[in-house]
């Protein structure tokens, strides 16, 4: 997330905090959770979906064996 502005980046963080999926309804929702003011969810909704939807595929969930 280096690449990306400070403020999107701690919105991005926000939004998977809460468990944001990467869609627009659940990340303004997030967002608007963590009170971030809706221009700003507007003006970086994109990124932000952008940047949970690459967390959210690097993020691996563990299996049990059942052998």
């Amino acid at each position: 997330m280096s690449d990306i502005d400070p403020i999107t980046a701690q919105m991005i963080t926000a939004a998977v905090s809460r468990g944001a999926k990467p869609d627009a309804e659940s990340v303004s929702y997030a967002l608007l959770d963590a009170r971030f003011r809706s221009f700003e969810i507007t003006m970086r909704l994109d990124d932000v979906i952008a940047g949970v939807r690459k967390v959210r595929a690097t993020f691996t969930v563990p299996t049990l064996d059942f052998a």
